[in-house]
C-alpha cells in the first residue's frame, strides 16, 4: 500500500499522479465549449460553458490527467494500491474494482463484495454466509479493530449490492474507496503483521526458540 497517497481530485493543487505515482503539483488548463466554439483559459475557476474539459499536467512527469464536466475521465486509476501481501485471488478482484470505480462504482462494489468473501476463504473460512465467517474468525481470536472493519465492510457491501439487485441510494464511489481501504487494513492486521512477527522470531538463536517452546509446554 502506498504511503502518503493523495487521490486525484477536481481542481486539487497537488495529488498523486496516476501516471508516475509521484505526489506532485499540478498545472491546470480548462477548455470550455461556449457559443459554439472551444475557448482555452489557464484559470481553472473561470468559464461558464455548457461543456468543459479540465486538464491537469503533472509537474513531475508532464503527463495529463483529464476531467470532463467535473467527472474524472483519464487515465484509469486505482484508489489505493493493494497490500503486497493480499492473496492473488483477492488482489485480482481488488485491482479490477480499482480500475473501474470511477466509471462504474456500483460494479466496483460488487467486485469488492466478492473480494471480501475471497479474503475470508483465504483466512480459512468456507461458509457461504459472510456473517458466519466473521463470527468464526472472531472465535479464533480476530482482534476487535479487524472485526469492526469486517463488519463495516459487510454492512456497507450488502447495502451497496444485494444479490440480484443494485442499490441507487448510496454514494457508491466513496463506498468503493472505503471498502478498498478496509480490505487493506484487514490484510495488514491478519497477514502482514503476523508474517513480520514470525520473521523476527525465526532469527532468534535455536537455543532461545527451544527454551520458548519448552516454556509453552509447561
Amino acid at each position: 500500500m502506498r504511503k502518503n497517497y493523495v487521490s486525484p481530485d477536481y481542481m486539487k493543487d497537488s495529488f498523486t499522479c496516476p501516471h508516475c505515482g509521484t505526489l506532485s503539483l499540478m498545472n491546470y488548463k480548462k477548455v470550455n465549449y461556449f457559443n459554439g466554439i472551444y475557448q482555452n483559459t489557464t484559470n481553472k475557476k473561470e468559464g461558464n460553458g455548457t461543456s468543459c474539459v479540465l486538464i491537469a499536467t503533472c509537474q513531475h512527469c508532464k503527463k495529463n490527467i483529464i476531467w470532463i464536466d467535473d467527472i474524472y475521465a483519464y487515465p484509469d486509476i486505482i484508489a489505493e494500491e493493494a497490500n503486497a501481501d493480499m492473496p492473488d485471488s483477492v488482489k485480482q478482484l481488488y485491482n479490477e474494482a480499482g480500475l473501474i470505480y470511477n466509471k462504474s462504482p456500483r460494479a466496483a462494489c460488487a467486485l469488492l463484495r466478492l473480494a471480501i468473501d475471497r479474503l475470508c476463504n483465504e483466512l480459512g473460512e468456507t461458509d457461504r454466509d459472510i456473517n458466519k465467517n466473521i463470527g468464526s474468525l472472531v472465535r479464533k481470536g480476530l482482534p476487535q479493530p479487524v472485526q469492526q472493519a469486517l463488519d463495516v465492510v459487510r454492512v456497507v457491501g450488502n447495502k451497496a449490492v444485494h444479490p440480484g439487485q443494485i442499490a441507487f441510494d448510496v454514494d457508491e464511489k466513496n463506498t468503493a474507496i472505503m471498502i478498498m481501504r478496509l480490505l487493506n487494513i484487514i490484510v495488514e492486521r491478519m497477514i502482514t503483521e503476523p508474517k513480520e512477527i514470525d520473521s523476527l522470531y525465526q532469527v532468534l538463536p535455536e537455543s532461545v526458540k527451544n527454551a520458548v517452546e519448552n516454556r509453552d509446554k509447561k
